[in-house]
């Protein structure tokens, strides 16, 4: 016995009660990209008897089948094509089978047997779509013999849940990937699984999935021919027996535990790709933050297929905190949050330096050189090309209250002078001179700095054609000139009479110690010889 509850266009929640094998009736959509994934949400329930390893069974398979491909016609006739976004941000389009006439027909399909126990009774218009569903069930066949290639590609849990169930008790919920190799026409799916476990010793009939196993899903898709290419087997897939939802994995040998990717496009201008580590462990139910330093955002996304999530819509150059928590299928339940910190993509990455479709940036390598009769120049450099700026003003005053500084504020404006050419390398080549030139685009306006002991501010401002500014500043402390010791001092009189007196003291000094040296040698031999003959007489 099968319960159907709709969750969304591609998402169909079943519960099983005394069946292994279940079928599960999904919407196909038709994906642009070349990969396509359909996902489903199984019920895992909970059982008290665990039962051995058994092969796929079949139980009234062949009528699932027929009802697969009964549903998968009146797709075709009355689906609607449809589009929807997936969380990173890819569109695809699908048939939908929310409208009054496609219901109608899987309605047909269903109740081929209460129809045809009530006998005439009851009198179907020919073109009534219910008529429809049961001329599309007589049409169907149960054999299950290939009707065309394949179309599937891989199987695997996606995620699983904890949840508690009106009828069942405890169980868990989990969304089953289905990736296609190709786009097809309206298509159903037949699953099926199996489990992987000991033997008890006895076999008993249970009541769904238990926790704690291992369990491996066999899918095939139905058209409305028939079944499309081979069956399809996941691989075996722990279920959990945590109550509580799973925080997003931690990557062992990452510093960042959320890895953040920055784009842009026209569609949704500056975005971000949100990307973490995923197991068929994780929840399905998550609980996304968005903040920076004037808003926040908090947002709940269900798990699909899609690699990574977008954050749309963002500012330039901007610092953005990110943090994503795992909830339980009630959202009561709350994992450990893990967060991100990222800078969004600048606007001259996007559009180009100096753009207009950005915001002025200031100038960069501000400077002032002080001279010594009171005037500055103040240079830059330019932090767009000179024809997107409207023009430049200085605007420079003094911190300081002391005497001649000026505490007023002083406006300079500057016309963006055009870009000038300046020859930097000559070469000959064939007994030819040729010249390389480039341009010269930093800038300098000179000013007057007054007083002295003084510190001043000065700021400067471009404008762009638009009208909207930038500004840099910079600090210089203007102090007390020096005494400058020239040279016309020393041609005075009295200095240069100092000077000779100076010069002569020197010659006279070298020529005393001269003559010393001269006579000290002469002495010195006549007391060796004296006392020479002092030693000869005492002998």
């Amino acid at each position: 016995m099968l319960c159907f509850q709709e969750i969304s266009d591609r998402l169909v929640c079943f519960r099983v009660r005394a069946c292994l094998t279940v079928i599960a009736f999904l919407i196909f959509p038709k994906r642009l990209a070349y990969m396509r994934h359909l996902y489903m949400m199984v019920m895992l329930q909970y059982a008290s008897v665990a039962f051995p390893m058994l092969p796929y069974i079949q139980i009234d398979y062949a009528h699932y089948f027929r009802l697969a491909q009964c549903q998968a016609m009146c797709t075709q006739k009355y689906g609607i094509l449809t589009s929807r976004q997936l969380l990173d941000g890819t569109s695809e389009e699908f048939l939908s089978i929310h409208n009054a006439e496609c219901e109608a027909c899987e309605s047909g399909c269903h109740q081929h047997r209460r129809l045809h126990a009530r006998g005439s009774s009851r009198v179907l218009s020919q073109n009534s779509p219910m008529h429809d569903g049961l001329r599309y069930w007589a049409a169907s066949s149960a054999d299950s013999a290939k009707a065309g290639s394949t179309v599937v590609l891989s199987v695997h849990l996606l995620c699983q849940n904890s949840v508690l169930d009106e009828e069942f008790g405890e169980s868990v919920e989990g969304f089953l990937s289905i990736s296609l190799i190709r786009p097809v026409g309206p298509t159903r799916f037949v699953v099926q699984w199996k489990q992987r476990t000991e033997m008890k010793g006895h076999y008993e009939e249970i009541r769904g999935l238990i926790p704690g196993l291992q369990y491996r899903f066999m899918v095939t898709a139905v058209g409305t021919n028939g079944r499309l290419g081979d069956t399809i087997t996941s691989p075996w897939t722990e279920i959990s027996n945590n109550v509580t939802p799973k925080a997003p994995e931690i990557l062992e040998f990452s510093a960042n535990l959320l890895r953040m990717s920055n784009g842009y496009n026209s569609d949704r201008g500056v975005i971000a790709h949100l990307q973490w580590s995923r197991t068929s462990l994780d929840s399905c139910y998550y609980k996304l933050q968005l903040s920076n330093s004037t808003f926040q955002m908090t947002t709940d996304i269900t798990l699909d297929s899609s690699p990574s999530v977008l954050l749309p819509t963002l500012e330039f150059d901007t610092n953005y905190l990110v943090t994503i928590a795992a909830v339980s299928a009630d959202k009561t339940q709350t994992s450990k949050s893990v967060t991100a910190h990222f800078r969004s993509l600048q606007c001259k990455d996007v559009h180009g330096h100096g753009s207009l479709q950005c915001l002025p940036e200031p100038v960069s390598d501000l400077a002032i050189v002080h001279r010594p009769n009171g005037t500055g120049v103040i240079s830059w450099k330019p932090s767009a090309d000179p024809q997107n700026v409207l023009f430049y003003q200085v605007v420079y005053y003094s911190l300081t209250r002391n005497t001649g500084c000026e505490m007023r504020k002083q406006v300079v404006n500057v016309k963006a002078a055009s870009s000038f050419l300046i020859p930097v390398l000559r070469f000959y080549l064939h007994n030819a001179c040729y010249q390389l030139k480039m341009f010269q685009t930093a800038m300098s306006a000179e000013v007057v700095f007054p007083g002295n002991e003084c510190e001043y501010v000065v700021r400067l401002m471009n404008y762009d054609l638009i009208g909207r500014e930038a500004s840099a500043e910079v600090r210089i402390r203007i102090e007390p000139n020096a005494p400058v010791v020239r040279l016309n001092k020393f041609l005075q009189l009295e200095y240069l009479l100092i000077v000779v007196s100076l010069v002569i003291m020197f010659f006279t000094c070298i020529l005393i110690c001269f003559r010393c040296q001269r006579k000290c040698p002469v002495r010195v031999s006549e007391k060796q010889d004296r006392l020479s003959e002092y030693g000869k007489v005492d002998l």
